[in-house]
C-alpha cells in the first residue's frame, strides 16, 4: 500500500515536528457548536485524499473536511499541507531595524512575478491578508513598513509552490513556511514562553536568514550622508552597535545547540544565509563596492532558472572583502565559527533609499531572491550550474 506520508513526511509549520498520519486530527465544522472529528479510512490513506464527513444528519455529510489540527502542538494547519512533496522552512532573524519585514514583502512579491514556472499560493487566510496589506503599503502606497512588534510571536506564513516545470500529469508541490520575528526578540533570546515559540523555528528551520544591517557599522555611518542614513533606518535605534549583531549570532547559536542537543564548540549543521540588507544606501560610499562589482549587477539565477554557483561565490567574496576593508569582520567571524554551511548575500529591498519622509520611489528590488534560490537548489528543486 502507498500511504500519503511515504513519499515525503509532512511537517507542522508551527512546531516543526514531523507529522505521522496519526499525528493529525481532521474535523468537520458545519458550525462551531457541531464541530466533530472525522477519521480517515484506509481508502483515504491509500488514495492520498482528505476524508469526508460520514456523520448522519450532518449538513456537511459527504463533503471533504476543511480543518486539521496538529496533535503535538494543537495548532490548526491547512489540511492540504500533508500532500506536499517537499517542505521548506526558513526563519529570518536580525537586530531591530535590519529590514526583515520589508525584505520578506519584496521577496514574496518578486517570487510571484519572477517568471519562473511556478504558481505561488497562500495556504490560509491569515497569510493572504498579511501579504496583501504589506504589498499594498510598499508597492502601491510607497510606504516603508513598520517593524514587527516585540513580544508578539507572529504566526508563520504558509505558502504553496506548484512546480509547472515538470512534464508530468501530477504537478509537484512544495510547502514553504516563513517565520519573521521581531528584532528585539531575536536580540535577547531567553527561556520564556515567547522564546519557546521562537526556539521551535530556530531549531527546526532548514535555513536561517540572518539579516545584517550595514548601517549599524561605524565605518559606514561615517561615509554616508545623514539624509540617507536617517531615511534608511527603520527605527530610531541609530546608536545600536555591531556588538549587538555579534551577540545575537552567538546567542542564537547557543540556543540552537541547547534545543538540538549539539555539543558546545561543534558547528551547527544548518544552512545559514547571511543577508546584507540596504545595499542601495551604500552606493555613495567612497570605500564601497566597485562599479563593476558582481553584487551590483542583476542576479543571473532567475534568467537561468537555476542557482549560478560562480555568481553566488563571487558575491560572497566581495562582501567579505568589503567587510575586511571596513575593519568589520566580527559578525561574519561569529557566524563562520558557529555554522557549518554559510553563504553571504547582498540585497536591496526597494532599489534605492526612501526619502526623508520615509516615502519610496518605484520599488525595484535587487537580488532579493538569491538566498531563497540557494535553498531551492540545495533541496533539488532547481539545478545548480
Amino acid at each position: 500500500m502507498r500511504f500519503m506520508f511515504n513519499d515525503s513526511e509532512a511537517v507542522c509549520p508551527h512546531c516543526l515536528r514531523k507529522l505521522s498520519f496519526g499525528g493529525v486530527k481532521f474535523f468537520c465544522v458545519p458550525d462551531e457548536d457541531s464541530r466533530h472529528e472525522v477519521r480517515p479510512t484506509i481508502a483515504d490513506r491509500f488514495k492520498r485524499r482528505l476524508p469526508v464527513c460520514r456523520r448522519q444528519l450532518c449538513r456537511n455529510k459527504g463533503l471533504t473536511i476543511r480543518e486539521a489540527v496538529c496533535r503535538a502542538c494543537g495548532e490548526k494547519i491547512p489540511p492540504q499541507l500533508i500532500f506536499h512533496d517537499k517542505y521548506l522552512s526558513f526563519c529570518a532573524v536580525g537586530v531591530s531595524g535590519a529590514g526583515k519585514s520589508s525584505y520578506m514583502t519584496t521577496l514574496l512579491h518578486e517570487l510571484k512575478y519572477s517568471g519562473l514556472p511556478w504558481v505561488f499560493q497562500a495556504m490560509d487566510v491569515e497569510t493572504t491578508q498579511r501579504a496583501q496589506v504589506n504589498e499594498q503599503l510598499v508597492y502601491e502606497e510607497r510606504l516603508c513598513l513598520r517593524g514587527t512588534k516585540a513580544g508578539i510571536s507572529p504566526r508563520p506564513q504558509l505558502w504553496t509552490i506548484l512546480d509547472n516545470s515538470k512534464p508530468n500529469d501530477r504537478v509537484p508541490t512544495y510547502a514553504m513556511t516563513i517565520y519573521d520575528g521581531a528584532g528585539e526578540d531575536c536580540e535577547r533570546i531567553d527561556y520564556t514562553p515567547m522564546d519557546a515559540k521562537i526556539s521551535r523555528y530556530l531549531s527546526g528551520a532548514k535555513m536561517l536568514m540572518i539579516m545584517f544591517d550595514p548601517l549599524l557599522l561605524s565605518s559606514v555611518r561615517g561615509e554616508i550622508s545623514n539624509d540617507v542614513l536617517n531615511a534608511s533606518m527603520a527605527t530610531d535605534r541609530q546608536s545600536s552597535a555591531p556588538a549587538n549583531m555579534v551577540s545575537m549570532v552567538n546567542s542564537l547559536a547557543n540556543y540552537i545547540r541547547r534545543a538540538c542537543n549539539i555539543a558546545p564548540g561543534k558547528r551547527i549543521d544548518r544552512r545559514a544565509a547571511v543577508v546584507l540588507t540596504k545595499l542601495d544606501a551604500l552606493t555613495e560610499m567612497i570605500n564601497g563596492f566597485a562599479s563593476g562589482a558582481t553584487i551590483l549587477k542583476q542576479s543571473p539565477h532567475i534568467q537561468s532558472k537555476a542557482f549560478v554557483e560562480s555568481d553566488s561565490e563571487m558575491v560572497d567574496l566581495e562582501i567579505r572583502d568589503w567587510l575586511t576593508r571596513q575593519g568589520e569582520t566580527a559578525f561574519t567571524d561569529a557566524i563562520d565559527a558557529n555554522f557549518r554551511n554559510v553563504r553571504v548575500f547582498g540585497v536591496s529591498s526597494f532599489g534605492r533609499p526612501p526619502d526623508l519622509h520615509k516615502r519610496l520611489a518605484k520599488v525595484r528590488p535587487h537580488r532579493v531572491l538569491d538566498p531563497l534560490m540557494w535553498l531551492l537548489a540545495a533541496e533539488g528543486i532547481i539545478p545548480t550550474i
